[in-house]
């Protein structure tokens, strides 16, 4: 049995790689700001805020988290610019922490093909995959495509779009594909790497940070109006599918293709098989 501590383990990626290496019998500790209020049974929490403005009381939260731990899983998220700071300094801090407490490996998620892109948020994904690279400890990189859940930002109505469904419209990203992965697929890459396996079977290699990196995609390329039409029927919803304009560096990002990597389809869950499951 091997001690993980999950970095970021109560978003929708931590969780799910807390339950994955629970139920392969790991020892897990959560790391994050806030207890869960679900915490997984046998997993411990340790409270620590990555960007708190003491650094000591940081580094003593963190040397407690990681102590005993043989691997680290990364798996923060920060959307706004100012939580972006997690990819970088709270980065630098969980690296520069394992490296004190002996940690043996860390593993990171990251984004496909996420150097590709001037979007801010991938910028900053892309800076924290060159501090691991960096850091004391061996570091991999595990890049997945979008998830699941991706185009919900569009889909669902309490998204920034959710006026359109006021409207009986069905918005969708014009001139995208996707290949999105579930969850499960990612939480089993990343718990792999941890254990020191390929993840998904994918055999890492030197990535642009200069770390092992393995990208892992979803089943399926699919249309973005193909996926509106497939939430349409798992909802049971007579909105029209429209498609609306993806501005900026990201809509770019998609509209070249840049997100999909067909000869990496490792992800065994579709699309379809996920949205039955909700």
């Amino acid at each position: 049995m091997t001690t993980i501590a999950v970095v970021g383990g109560t978003g929708q990626a931590g969780r799910a790689v807390v339950r994955e290496a629970a139920a392969r019998g790991h020892e897990v500790r959560v790391v994050s700001r806030r207890r869960p209020a679900d915490l997984e049974p046998g997993a411990t929490h340790h409270a620590v805020d990555l960007l708190d403005d003491d650094e000591a009381r940081v580094a003593g939260a963190l040397a407690a988290a990681f102590d005993g731990v043989q691997a680290v899983v990364g798996t923060s998220n920060g959307m706004t610019p100012a939580a972006q700071a997690v990819f970088t300094a709270g980065a630098r801090r969980v690296a520069d922490a394992a490296g004190r407490a002996g940690v043996g490996r860390v593993v990171v998620l990251s984004i496909a093909a996420v150097d590709r892109s001037d979007y801010g948020y991938y910028r900053a994904h892309a800076e924290q995959e060159r501090v691991y690279a960096t850091g004391a400890v061996p570091a991999t990189v595990v890049r997945a495509t979008q998830f699941h859940g991706f185009l919900d930002l569009f889909f669902g109505r309490d998204s920034r779009l959710g006026a359109w469904s006021r409207l009986g419209l069905l918005p969708y990203p014009r001139g995208c594909r996707f290949q999105t992965i579930d969850l499960r697929d990612v939480a089993r890459a990343l718990v792999d790497a941890a254990e020191g396996a390929d993840p998904l079977g994918v055999a890492p290699s030197t990535g642009p940070s200069g770390a092992p990196t393995a990208t892992v995609g979803g089943p399926q390329v699919l249309d973005a109006r193909a996926m509106a039409g497939s939430w349409r029927r798992a909802h049971g919803s007579r909105r029209l599918p429209v498609a609306v304009p993806l501005p900026g560096p990201l809509g770019e990002f998609f509209r070249a293709g840049h997100n999909l990597v067909p000869d990496a389809a490792s992800g065994t869950i579709t699309y379809d098989e996920w949205l039955a499951g909700r």
